[in-house]
């Protein structure tokens, strides 16, 4: 089974990615298969709705666990099994709460060992300037991006999901964003109303 790492910085938006993705990709029951310390999988089922509310939260590290969503593609004949990774926000410095270090960890790992990244980047927050030079693209990213993007575009299958289109300010950070990573394959959505959704999901089914 191919799988899907879904990373990025702490509140911006991958729960609810995940969430609204299975949903758009036809999904009524959500089933998320967490990993627990103690070696096992369980597995905790919700619908759209109950999802949204449970696990969502403007909280930072509100998903204190690495938790997934398989979902069915259907690939000609046949159909392909996607392992869709929601993972804990990572941040900087040395996190005071032990499990969250522990979901930070693997959450490392996982950017190790997954084939495909999503990695989710926050448009709204980022502080940009048509006036800036080329040489100066690496000040634009807190530095747990960028360490992201270095690490993750080398050797793997590796796509930004530049979140919250659906707000003036990101729309226009995006086009200046695009202009600095251009190099990269970069999708504008809004995992809030499930924009550019479509192009995800052709993505996910070439991918599978």
């Amino acid at each position: 089974m191919n799988d899907c790492l879904v990373t990025g910085m702490t509140n911006v938006g991958k729960t609810c990615f995940v969430i609204n993705f299975a949903e758009y990709m036809g999904l009524k029951e959500l089933k998320f298969h967490l990993r627990q310390l103690a070696g096992y999988t369980s597995v905790r089922s919700y619908s759209p709705g109950e999802a949204r509310t449970e696990l969502i939260s403007a909280d930072s590290n509100y998903t204190r666990q690495v938790q997934s969503i398989k979902l069915e593609v259907p690939a000609g004949k046949v159909i392909k099994q996607l392992e869709i990774i929601d993972s804990c926000g990572l941040s900087d410095g040395i996190h005071p709460d032990s499990e969250i270090r522990l979901a930070m960890a693997k959450t490392l790992r996982l950017i190790r060992n997954s084939n495909l990244i999503f990695h989710i980047i926050d448009l709204a927050t980022l502080k940009l300037s048509n006036n800036r030079r080329s040489k100066e693209a690496n000040k634009i990213l807190d530095p747990i991006d960028q360490m992201i993007m270095e690490y993750a575009s080398l050797e793997k299958d590796y796509v930004i999901l530049a979140n919250k289109i659906d707000l003036k300010k990101a729309r226009t950070n995006l086009k200046v964003f695009q202009k600095y990573f251009a190099k990269h394959h970069i999708i504008p959505i809004s995992a809030l109303y499930q924009q550019g959704f479509q192009e995800v999901k052709k993505l996910v089914l070439n991918y599978a």
